[in-house]
């Protein structure tokens, strides 16, 4: 027979209350650290000046062959493709707006009977600056020649 006064002793559960609180303090902070990021990711804000404000100007300086604007609101890589443009290949164009197509990228559209011009415009530090820049026929893609039909595109995700 066994003895039950030889048997190791059962131990106690007895939780701490200050553990339990650092625990949910700790967990607090995680959630409002991650939400703080997912903030911080998806702000569609633009910076500076808005988007279409600069395409805009963008186009009045190509048009009046402003090249101090030009390289004020664009990149090195928009600043080459602008600069390759024919001021008179540029009149008569209408502003239709600008569309967020990822995160701190916006899309800028000019439009005219048989022709479009399209921005494209990136945050590559604390302004939108003009990155990208086509011209092509109304309804088409840019870069695609006349008589094509328009690709079926799905939008990006963000």
């Amino acid at each position: 027979m066994t003895d039950m006064s030889d048997s190791a002793a059962q131990p106690t559960s007895t939780k701490s209350p200050m553990r339990t609180i650092i625990i949910v303090v700790v967990a607090l902070a995680v959630l409002a650290g991650g939400a703080f990021v997912a903030y911080k990711l998806t702000n569609k804000r633009d910076t500076g000046e808005a988007a279409f404000t600069v395409a805009q100007r963008v186009e009045k300086a190509l048009i009046a062959g402003d090249s101090a604007t030009i390289k004020e609101l664009s990149t090195a890589q928009g600043r080459a493709q602008l600069e390759k443009l024919d001021p008179a290949d540029l009149t008569g164009f209408d502003f239709k707006g600008c569309i967020p197509i990822a995160v701190k990228t916006r899309s800028c559209v000019f439009t005219r009977p048989g022709g479009e011009l399209r921005m494209t415009l990136t945050v590559p530090g604390d302004k939108l600056l003009v990155n990208q820049v086509e011209i092509g026929a109304a309804g088409l893609p840019p870069g695609l020649p006349p008589g094509l039909p328009p690709a079926t595109q799905t939008p990006p995700t963000t």
